[in-house]
């Protein structure tokens, strides 16, 4: 049985070998599991050439290393679910076993991001009707560097046919705000850090006490390598790293609703 300050948590904060280790497994804090892709061929020629290019010194330009990966034949859903993922896991474990340094990474990281921007379809095209389509706030942690996960999952939720937009460290009061100012079907908070489940946790206890009718809330990240029972220290509704459950969690909770107005 753990408590709240149990060693993993402890050990995260403190960045100890644990904490390095789940880094180097799950390097990003993806909204996103493996799921069913392990089915779906991957060739690890593709992923080293990826790192390569990500790593390599000088300009950088992202439209040319897609248009060389559309040219190997690799599908655009492939690049953002199987090949980013892997590529940015390859370069964490390349940084704990100091093959290259903190900054490296960093760099070839925003260039696996610069990628995400040009394969995620735009806000205005997610879907046909934007009636129907399920409106998504994913909100990031202050000072959490791990943004490739979240702009991951914001690509696949997209092509859910979500519209997704994301806040970057909003306080209590900016959530309620915005929440108020437009309806939401989906709130998904991205986490990285056991320090950062309070916060979070209070946050959630908010938005629940000051709107009536408060939509789903889901929780992913890095943060579930590293630390336990997450849901019943934050109080969501759902604690997964694979968006299309908390994607499926949302239409189950509309076709309820839509079913009792009826």
């Amino acid at each position: 049985m753990s408590t709240d300050n149990s060693s993993e948590d402890r050990d995260a904060e403190r960045g100890s070998p644990f904490g390095v280790s789940v880094l180097a497994s799950t390097v990003i804090s993806v909204l996103n599991g493996k799921q069913d892709d392990v089915a779906r061929s991957m060739r690890n020629s593709v992923v080293r050439s990826l790192v390569r290019s990500t790593l390599r010194a000088g300009a950088f330009n992202a439209e040319v290393l897609l248009n060389d990966l559309r040219d190997s034949r690799i599908e655009p859903n492939d690049i953002v679910d199987l090949y980013i993922p892997e590529a940015a896991r390859a370069l964490g474990e390349m940084w704990v076993e100091d093959a290259i340094g903190f900054a490296k990474v960093t760099i070839a990281t925003a260039r696996l991001q610069g990628l995400l921007t040009l394969l995620a379809p735009p806000w205005a095209a997610v879907a046909n009707d934007q009636a129907e389509a399920i409106n998504t706030l994913l909100i990031l942690q202050a000072d959490d560097s791990h943004t490739l996960g979240p702009h991951v999952a914001t690509a696949q939720l997209r092509r859910l046919g979500a519209s997704v937009r994301l806040l970057f460290g909003p306080d209590e009061r900016t959530i309620v705000r915005v929440l108020r100012d437009d309806p939401y079907d989906l709130i998904m908070f991205s986490c990285s850090r056991a320090d950062a489940l309070a916060p979070i946790a209070q946050m959630v206890k908010r938005v629940r006490a000051e709107l009536n009718g408060a939509p789903p809330i889901a929780l992913g990240g890095l943060v579930l390598g590293l630390a336990e029972r997450v849901k019943e220290r934050t109080g969501v509704d759902l604690v997964t790293n694979d968006v299309r459950v908390a994607f499926k969690l949302c239409e189950r909770k509309r076709h309820k609703f839509k079913s009792a107005a009826r």
